[in-house]
């Protein structure tokens, strides 16, 4: 398989005067980072309200190596995350755990560089979740940058034919949504079907299971309260996963 080292940017990197002679340096500004002050439910239920960030990668990957900046406002050094804990998923329901590494205080100037890469076994992953498990983690909690070396993990091709007689389908009505959301399920070869519902930022609004009557269900929601953006649905029934985006507007 072809490498490739994909950057997921969570910093918007400046150039500055030292761009030729450190080439990996990184801002001393706070707002060029990610910065979580606020504990919130975390995707995987094996951790507790925390900071986190997690990744979409739209598709799977095979995850060998890492290299983050920590947060590098020299006023702010201590909200660089001490510890983290990785873990990835096919399908945001079902959490790997990746392990706890230990993060190296940035330097608070414009020559840092980073830490160096760290190994990591993710054999198959479209999500990639980072939660700071520092002990002394304070209010606030921040990175500047991320980097992970990837390869794509080769997926099988499956007909439409193969498809309908083997899985199930899902139909959004109507998508874009605006006061009320239903998802249709149909096909489905097996009765029980389970669901999860995202919000656009990766947390769980809703999920359980669903019982089909004669291979054909549905789920409602009013969404009228909820924000403007992309949620996402996933479910599977043991044997086919799907999985759509929808739209409130």
């Amino acid at each position: 398989m072809k490498r490739a080292t994909f950057y997921f940017l969570i910093a918007l990197l400046p150039w500055n005067l030292h761009a030729q002679c450190f080439p990996e340096s990184h801002s001393t500004n706070w707002f060029d980072s990610w910065i979580s002050c606020t504990l919130k439910e975390n995707p995987n239920p094996a951790h507790s309200a925390s900071h986190w960030i997690l990744f979409n990668l739209n598709r799977e990957y095979q995850i060998d190596q890492f290299k983050i900046w920590n947060l590098n406002d020299p006023e702010r050094l201590s909200w660089g995350m001490e510890e983290i804990a990785i873990d990835y998923s096919t399908d945001s329901l079902v959490w790997n755990h990746a392990g706890i590494f230990t993060l190296e205080r940035a330097s608070g100037n414009n020559r840092y560089e980073g830490m160096p890469w760290t190994s990591v076994t993710i054999p198959k992953a479209r999500y990639v979740l980072i939660t700071d498990v520092s002990p002394n983690s304070g209010n606030c909690a921040g990175l500047s940058e991320i980097l992970f070396s990837a390869e794509k993990v080769q997926t099988t091709v499956v007909t439409e034919e193969e498809h309908s007689q083997e899985g199930f389908s899902l139909q959004a009505r109507p998508n874009p949504f605006n006061d009320i959301l239903q998802v249709d399920f149909s096909n489905a070869t097996r009765s029980s079907i389970h669901y999860q519902l995202v919000d656009p930022y990766g947390k769980i609004m809703d999920a359980g299971t669903i019982q089909t009557n004669q291979g054909f269900g549905y789920l409602k929601w009013f969404a009228r309260k909820w924000q403007t953006g992309a949620y996402y649905l996933t479910a599977h029934d043991g044997f086919t996963q799907q999985r759509i985006m929808l739209i409130k507007i």
